[in-house]
């Protein structure tokens, strides 16, 4: 091709691709999780925070300021409040699996978290500030630095500017981030971003490719990326490689009209009194689909009401008649494992299916394990149009938890038409549950771990009261968790791990204290008083008995829990750290900031090794998944006391709604949790067990939907009622 072809060639190519680039919608600037545990570029953070309710995972095959830099970098992070991203971050450049304890690694392993914070400063959201830290935690501070940042962005395009101090480093190492640091970023297009970045004298360029969003679930996202070192420096390679991924653990519903009403602190009893003036027509004209007249609901509508419940998964159905004229609903959950509010819209939509056609006004509650967990009261028509409707011109239902009054007094006096429809002692119950135990970037290995599953059968017995079996068995575990390694007393024993009788039982403590002004009794929470007993083995080897207590009082924002138990080893020193004879004594507060869904917990006492002290935790809840970050400090009489920071995550594992129960029911698991946890402080490389242990015993919070029975937490989900009541 001539010269000047070639040159008219070029030409054209380029003022094609700059107006392609012109005529593209402007894109906003992507951040990602990097190396060092923090937002932002690949080197230096921005001051963007990890969306909320975001999980981020990244590898970067490089660790930044190591002596060797070649290695394997992981980070999790979590956008775990409004403004607030916690991260924990595995670097490692020795042997995977080689023991530091037999032979000298010559490199590094490094389990550390990090925090960043940051509030916007304009309401275009253009400028941004942040201030942070990196490898909190632990001895060895391999790469710790404390920054502050601020950003300031465009469609396309961000620029950021800030200054760091790093911390003392251990062996050679240290962070990169230090002193004055800068950096540049161009999105032109979704799937494409390029920046350079500045730190301590050295820089660097690299460029991401993100996954188109067709090729990834809704609100995913993905990439893959190269940087490139500019400057002379040995705090890097040349060249690497990285990869991300980011998960949404929740999204924030709209906020639509509850179209729910609760009843007014201390004015009047907590449940309508219903006369004949409450299903009487409204005074001013309503839409067409609210002027019903009222029809008394026959035994077969309420047989029909009986039968969708049962079709629906519930159990323990009873429905009747009060003297008032409105219809008696009872049914237990024991399908909805994941979430109560599920087994609430499905019974609320068998309400509305039988008894929407009249104007019946209805008293449902919701049981779990056969105690009151939630009731409803209202009309069965407004509660269809509720369902049905946008927006509804009359109010669905009120709605109250035992935190206000005891609930069983709703039905006292009912005339059953239906009895105990399903009952739940002739169904046997099997869940198959997964089981992870870790040590992660130890002195042993980088991951080292103990896998295994359990099957636990559960038969309840009458109201409150099971007979529980579980037992496991361990399917694979890395070489410390076989025997002669280092962690060969904490893998999963195989056998029986629980084999018990558990009673659970509202107090009735208005009864016990000749209380009878309802008012007096909401305002004291007297119907928010649960108790638990529990006797037989735990924890594969522990006979022994424990009780507990639980006052949730109001509408749920504070909770207080005492926990008490004997139990004798019969296998002392199977695993390491437990005692010969555990004597726990615990007390716990726990207080729910409903705008954020967090929860602030604090417990203290004697644990289960016997071994005192107090753990501090927030819980932040992410629809069904819950994140919890915590610090605990707790000494044996006999040595020093140790701290722990960790980082656990709670998801729930099988299907939202289980199969219906009959002679059998197989569920899923409601909670699975793991944590990840490092000792601060002096001795924080010791591997240590058996501190801060909570006892192996049913726990009251899995009555009360994983703690998750406050009126507050009801009111907060009735988008989630409403869709699965349709």
């Amino acid at each position: 091709m001539p010269r000047d072809h070639m040159t008219l060639f070029r030409r054209r190519a380029i003022a094609l691709t700059a107006t392609l680039l012109c005529s593209t919608t402007a894109w906003p600037v992507d951040s990602t999780m990097t190396q060092g545990g923090f937002t932002g570029l690949s080197i230096t953070p921005n001051a963007n925070i990890l969306g909320w309710g975001r999980f981020d995972f990244a590898y970067d095959r490089q660790l930044p300021g190591a002596v060797d830099p070649t290695g394997h970098n992981f980070v999790a992070g979590f956008g775990l409040l409004p403004n607030i991203e916690v991260s924990g971050r595995v670097a490692a450049n020795s042997p995977m699996n080689a023991n530091c304890f037999i032979s000298a690694c010559g490199g590094i392993r490094d389990l550390s978290a990090s925090v960043k914070g940051g509030i916007g400063l304009d309401a275009a959201g253009r400028y941004r500030i942040a201030f942070g830290a990196a490898d909190i935690g632990g001895a060895a501070t391999n790469f710790r630095s404390y920054y502050g940042v601020l950003t300031y962005g465009l469609p396309e395009v961000e620029v950021s500017g800030g200054f760091a101090r790093r911390s003392s480093t251990a062996g050679g190492s240290q962070s990169p981030l230090d002193g004055p640091f800068a950096s540049a970023a161009w999105q032109p297009l979704p799937w494409i971003r390029g920046h350079v970045e500045y730190t301590d004298r050295n820089a660097w360029a690299g460029v991401r490719l993100f996954a188109p969003q067709q090729w990834l679930p809704g609100g995913w996202s993905a990439h893959i990326g190269a940087t490139a070192r500019l400057t002379d420096t040995n705090l890097t390679r040349r060249t690497w490689l990285n990869a991300g991924i980011s998960i949404p653990l929740y999204r924030v519903p709209g906020q639509a009209a509850s179209s729910f009403s609760t009843p007014a602190n201390g004015t009047r009893p907590p449940m309508p009194e219903y006369q004949a003036q409450a299903i009487a027509p409204p005074a001013t004209p309503a839409p067409a689909a609210s002027t019903s007249i009222a029809v008394p609901a026959s035994d077969a509508s309420l047989q029909e009401l009986a039968a969708d419940l049962r079709k629906r998964g519930l159990e323990d159905i009873y429905v009747g008649r009060m003297g008032d004229g409105s219809i008696a609903v009872r049914a237990n959950n024991a399908t909805y494992n994941w979430n109560s509010l599920d087994a609430l819209g499905a019974a609320l939509g068998s309400v509305a299916h039988a008894l929407g056609d009249s104007r019946s006004a209805y008293r449902l509650i919701l049981t779990q394990r056969q105690l009151p967990l939630v009731a409803v009261t209202g009309q069965a028509d407004c509660l269809r149009r509720w369902i049905q409707e946008p927006t509804a011109g009359c109010a669905a239902g009120e709605l109250t938890t035992p935190g206000a009054a005891p609930l069983d007094a709703l039905h006292a006096g009912a005339s059953w038409v239906v009895e105990r429809l399903q009952p739940s002692s002739r169904t046997v119950r099997v869940a198959l549950t997964p089981i992870l135990r870790t040590n992660i970037a130890t002195e042993a290995g980088v991951l080292d771990y103990s896998a295994g599953v359990g099957a636990h059968l559960s038969w309840p017995l009458w109201s409150g009261a099971s007979v529980d079996w579980r037992v496991q068995t361990q399917l694979a575990a890395s070489d410390d968790y076989k025997r002669g390694g280092a962690f060969y007393r904490r893998h999963i024993l195989g056998g029986t791990e629980r084999l018990s009788f558990t009673q659970t039982m509202r107090l009735p403590m208005e009864r016990w204290l000749g209380v009878t002004d309802p008012v007096r009794i909401r305002n004291a929470g007297l119907g928010a008083v649960t108790a638990q007993a529990s006797a037989g083995r735990f924890g594969s080897h522990f006979d022994g008995v424990s009780g507990s207590v639980r006052w949730e009082p109001g509408e749920g924002r504070h909770r207080v829990t005492a926990q008490g138990g004997w139990f004798r080893n019969s296998d002392f020193g199977a695993i390491l750290g437990e005692a010969r004879t555990a004597i726990p004594l615990l007390a716990t507060y726990r207080y729910n900031i409903s705008p954020t869904r967090t929860y602030v917990e604090a417990t203290g006492g004697r644990f289960m090794n016997n071994d005192g002290g107090v753990q501090l935790g927030m819980r932040q809840w992410f629809s069904d998944v819950a994140v919890q970050v915590y610090v605990r400090r707790t000494k044996f009489s006999n040595s020093a006391a140790r701290n722990m920071a960790g980082l656990e995550i709670s998801v729930p594992i099988g299907p939202r709604r289980d199969m219906n129960p009959s002679l059998f029911q197989v569920t899923g698991t409601p909670r699975f949790s793991h944590y990840v946890e490092t000792m601060v402080g002096a001795g924080a490389n010791a591997v240590t067990t058996g501190y801060g242990v909570l006892p192996p015993v049913p726990s009251l919070d899995a009555v009360h939907n994983s703690d998750r029975s406050g009126l507050v937490y009801f009111e907060d989900n009735l988008h989630r009622v409403r869709e699965a009541a349709r």
